[in-house]
C-alpha cells in the first residue's frame, strides 16, 4: 500500500548557516549524522546512503542530487525500496540571529512501511547533526 508522505520537521542550530550547510553536503558529516554514503555535492549525482536492513526496508535509499544552491537549498530524490517509488528530500537553511533555522521536508508517494519508518528516524537523524555541530571542527 502506498501513501502521501508530507513530512516537515524544523530545527534551530546556535551555529552559522555556512557550518550547518557544511554538514549537510559532507560526504564524512553526512555519514555521521544520517548514514554511511558517497555522497558529492552536485546536481545529478547519484549517491547511495547505506544503513542496517529492517523488516520493511532493504538497508539502503538511492539517491540524485536534484537541485544545489549554497548554503540555503539542496534537494535529493530518494528511493528507499524496490518499487522504485521516489520520494524528495529538500534541506532548507534559513538564517538567524541566533543560528541557523533547517526545514526538512520529505515529500512524495511512497509504501507505508517506509513513510512510518522515515517518520521515525529522521527525528532522531536531526538529533544526531544536533550533536555533529556541537564539536568543534
Amino acid at each position: 500500500m502506498t501513501v502521501n508522505l508530507g513530512l516537515v520537521l524544523e530545527a534551530e542550530y546556535a551555529h552559522p548557516v555556512e557550518k550547518v550547510w557544511s554538514a549537510l553536503t559532507t560526504a564524512e558529516d553526512i555519514a555521521a549524522w544520517l548514514m554511511p554514503n558517497d555522497f558529492e555535492p552536485s546536481v545529478g549525482k547519484n549517491f547511495t546512503l547505506h544503513g542496517t536492513p529492517m523488516p520493511g526496508w532493504r538497508g539502503w535509499a538511492n539517491c540524485e542530487v536534484l537541485e544545489l544552491h549554497p548554503p540555503h537549498r539542496m534537494v535529493w530524490s530518494w528511493v528507499a525500496a524496490d518499487d522504485g517509488l521516489k520520494t524528495k528530500a529538500t534541506f532548507k537553511l534559513t538564517r538567524l540571529h541566533t543560528g541557523t533555522r533547517l526545514t526538512l521536508r520529505h515529500e512524495g508517494e511512497t509504501d507505508a512501511t517506509i513513510a512510518k519508518l522515515l517518520s521515525g528516524g529522521w527525528p532522531a537523524r536531526l538529533d544526531g547533526l544536533t550533536v555533529l555541530l556541537a564539536h568543534p571542527e
